[in-house]
Protein backbone atom coordinates (compact mmCIF):
# COMPACT_ATOMS: atom_id res chain seq x y z
CA UNK A 1 0.00 0.00 0.00
CA UNK A 2 1.14 3.46 -0.73
CA UNK A 3 1.91 5.96 1.94
CA UNK A 4 -0.71 8.62 1.06
CA UNK A 5 -3.85 6.52 1.40
CA UNK A 6 -2.51 5.10 4.59
CA UNK A 7 -1.94 8.57 5.99
CA UNK A 8 -5.43 9.49 4.98
CA UNK A 9 -6.90 6.50 6.81
CA UNK A 10 -4.85 7.29 9.94
CA UNK A 11 -5.91 10.97 9.84
CA UNK A 12 -9.54 9.97 9.48
CA UNK A 13 -9.31 7.58 12.40
CA UNK A 14 -7.76 10.23 14.54
CA UNK A 15 -10.43 12.75 13.56
CA UNK A 16 -13.21 10.32 14.39
CA UNK A 17 -11.47 9.47 17.62
CA UNK A 18 -11.20 13.08 18.67
CA UNK A 19 -14.82 13.71 17.83
CA UNK A 20 -15.91 10.68 19.77
CA UNK A 21 -13.91 11.80 22.82
CA UNK A 22 -15.81 15.09 22.92
CA UNK A 23 -12.92 17.39 22.18
CA UNK A 24 -14.01 20.50 20.34
CA UNK A 25 -12.02 21.79 17.47
CA UNK A 26 -10.89 25.41 17.35
CA UNK A 27 -13.66 26.17 14.88
CA UNK A 28 -16.28 24.69 17.19
CA UNK A 29 -14.90 26.59 20.17
CA UNK A 30 -14.98 29.83 18.16
CA UNK A 31 -18.52 29.07 17.04
CA UNK A 32 -19.66 28.40 20.62
CA UNK A 33 -17.99 31.59 21.87
CA UNK A 34 -19.64 33.62 19.10
CA UNK A 35 -23.04 32.10 19.91
CA UNK A 36 -22.62 32.92 23.61
CA UNK A 37 -21.48 36.45 22.78
CA UNK A 38 -24.51 36.89 20.53
CA UNK A 39 -26.82 35.66 23.28
CA UNK A 40 -25.20 38.03 25.79
CA UNK A 41 -25.51 40.94 23.35
CA UNK A 42 -29.17 40.08 22.73
CA UNK A 43 -29.83 39.89 26.49
CA UNK A 44 -28.10 43.24 27.01
CA UNK A 45 -30.11 44.82 24.20
CA UNK A 46 -33.35 43.48 25.67
CA UNK A 47 -32.43 44.80 29.12
CA UNK A 48 -31.48 48.21 27.71
CA UNK A 49 -34.66 48.34 25.64
CA UNK A 50 -36.76 47.54 28.69
CA UNK A 51 -34.95 50.20 30.73
CA UNK A 52 -35.49 52.81 28.02
CA UNK A 53 -39.15 51.82 27.74
CA UNK A 54 -39.61 52.07 31.51
CA UNK A 55 -37.89 55.47 31.55
CA UNK A 56 -40.11 56.73 28.72
CA UNK A 57 -43.21 55.50 30.51
CA UNK A 58 -42.13 57.20 33.76
CA UNK A 59 -41.38 60.43 31.88
CA UNK A 60 -44.76 60.31 30.16
CA UNK A 61 -46.49 59.79 33.50
CA UNK A 62 -44.55 62.69 35.05
CA UNK A 63 -45.45 65.00 32.16
CA UNK A 64 -49.09 63.97 32.42
CA UNK A 65 -49.10 64.61 36.16
CA UNK A 66 -47.47 68.02 35.66
CA UNK A 67 -50.04 68.98 33.03
CA UNK A 68 -52.90 67.95 35.32
CA UNK A 69 -51.41 69.91 38.22
CA UNK A 70 -50.98 72.98 36.01
CA UNK A 71 -54.55 72.66 34.77
CA UNK A 72 -55.82 72.33 38.34
CA UNK A 73 -53.84 75.42 39.37
CA UNK A 74 -55.08 77.47 36.43
CA UNK A 75 -58.64 76.35 37.11
CA UNK A 76 -58.31 77.22 40.78
CA UNK A 77 -56.75 80.59 40.07
CA UNK A 78 -59.42 81.21 37.40
CA UNK A 79 -62.18 80.49 39.92
CA UNK A 80 -60.56 82.80 42.45
CA UNK A 81 -60.10 85.52 39.84
CA UNK A 82 -63.71 85.20 38.67
CA UNK A 83 -64.92 85.50 42.25
CA UNK A 84 -62.69 88.54 42.80
CA UNK A 85 -63.88 90.13 39.55
CA UNK A 86 -67.53 89.56 40.56
CA UNK A 87 -66.88 91.24 43.91
CA UNK A 88 -65.10 94.17 42.24
CA UNK A 89 -67.96 94.57 39.77
CA UNK A 90 -70.55 94.49 42.58
CA UNK A 91 -68.62 97.15 44.58
CA UNK A 92 -68.24 99.33 41.50
CA UNK A 93 -71.94 99.08 40.65
CA UNK A 94 -72.85 100.03 44.24
CA UNK A 95 -70.52 103.03 44.18
CA UNK A 96 -71.95 104.01 40.79
CA UNK A 97 -75.52 103.85 42.12
CA UNK A 98 -74.54 105.97 45.13
CA UNK A 99 -72.82 108.53 42.90
CA UNK A 100 -75.83 108.82 40.61
CA UNK A 101 -78.08 109.42 43.62
CA UNK A 102 -75.77 112.19 44.91
CA UNK A 103 -74.99 113.83 41.58
CA UNK A 104 -76.91 117.03 41.02
CA UNK A 105 -75.68 118.70 37.86
CA UNK A 106 -76.71 122.34 37.77
CA UNK A 107 -76.31 123.28 34.12
CA UNK A 108 -77.77 121.79 31.00
CA UNK A 109 -74.26 121.00 29.79
CA UNK A 110 -73.47 119.14 33.03
CA UNK A 111 -76.78 117.26 32.81
CA UNK A 112 -76.01 116.21 29.22
CA UNK A 113 -72.47 115.23 30.23
CA UNK A 114 -73.80 113.12 33.12
CA UNK A 115 -76.24 111.41 30.76
CA UNK A 116 -73.39 110.55 28.34
CA UNK A 117 -71.39 109.14 31.25
CA UNK A 118 -74.43 107.13 32.44
CA UNK A 119 -74.86 105.67 28.95
CA UNK A 120 -71.17 104.88 28.67
CA UNK A 121 -71.11 103.29 32.13
CA UNK A 122 -74.22 101.22 31.38
CA UNK A 123 -72.57 99.84 28.23
CA UNK A 124 -69.26 99.20 30.02
CA UNK A 125 -70.94 97.44 32.96
CA UNK A 126 -72.97 95.29 30.56
CA UNK A 127 -69.77 94.40 28.72
CA UNK A 128 -68.04 93.50 32.01
CA UNK A 129 -70.99 91.30 33.04
CA UNK A 130 -70.87 89.54 29.67
CA UNK A 131 -67.14 88.89 30.06
CA UNK A 132 -67.74 87.63 33.60
CA UNK A 133 -70.40 85.18 32.37
CA UNK A 134 -67.97 83.89 29.72
CA UNK A 135 -65.26 83.56 32.35
CA UNK A 136 -67.31 81.18 34.45
CA UNK A 137 -67.58 78.65 31.60
CA UNK A 138 -64.19 79.21 29.94
CA UNK A 139 -61.52 76.53 29.75
CA UNK A 140 -58.24 77.30 31.48
CA UNK A 141 -56.55 78.10 28.14
CA UNK A 142 -59.38 80.34 26.90
CA UNK A 143 -59.55 82.02 30.30
CA UNK A 144 -55.83 82.78 30.35
CA UNK A 145 -55.49 83.93 26.74
CA UNK A 146 -58.82 85.57 25.90
CA UNK A 147 -61.37 86.07 28.65
CA UNK A 148 -59.19 87.27 31.55
CA UNK A 149 -57.52 90.08 29.58
CA UNK A 150 -60.91 91.21 28.21
CA UNK A 151 -62.55 91.07 31.66
CA UNK A 152 -59.67 92.98 33.25
CA UNK A 153 -59.90 95.63 30.52
CA UNK A 154 -63.68 96.00 30.96
CA UNK A 155 -63.37 96.38 34.74
CA UNK A 156 -60.53 98.90 34.37
CA UNK A 157 -62.57 100.91 31.87
CA UNK A 158 -65.59 100.95 34.21
CA UNK A 159 -63.38 102.08 37.08
CA UNK A 160 -61.93 104.93 34.97
CA UNK A 161 -65.42 106.08 33.97
CA UNK A 162 -66.51 106.04 37.62
CA UNK A 163 -63.40 107.94 38.72
CA UNK A 164 -64.00 110.69 36.12
CA UNK A 165 -67.68 110.95 37.04
CA UNK A 166 -66.90 111.02 40.77
CA UNK A 167 -64.32 113.75 40.23
CA UNK A 168 -66.79 115.83 38.27
CA UNK A 169 -70.10 115.18 40.04
CA UNK A 170 -69.28 114.37 43.63
CA UNK A 171 -66.66 112.67 45.79
CA UNK A 172 -65.30 109.20 45.66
Amino acid sequence: MSKTPMMFVVAMALAFGMTACGDNTAAQKTSDAARKAGEATGDAANTAGKAVGDAAKATGNAVGDAAKTTGDYLSQSKDEAVKSAQEALDRLEQKWQDLQARAEPTTDEAKADLQRIKDQMAQTLADAKEKLAKAKDASADTWQNDVKPALDAALSKAQRIYDRAAARFGGK
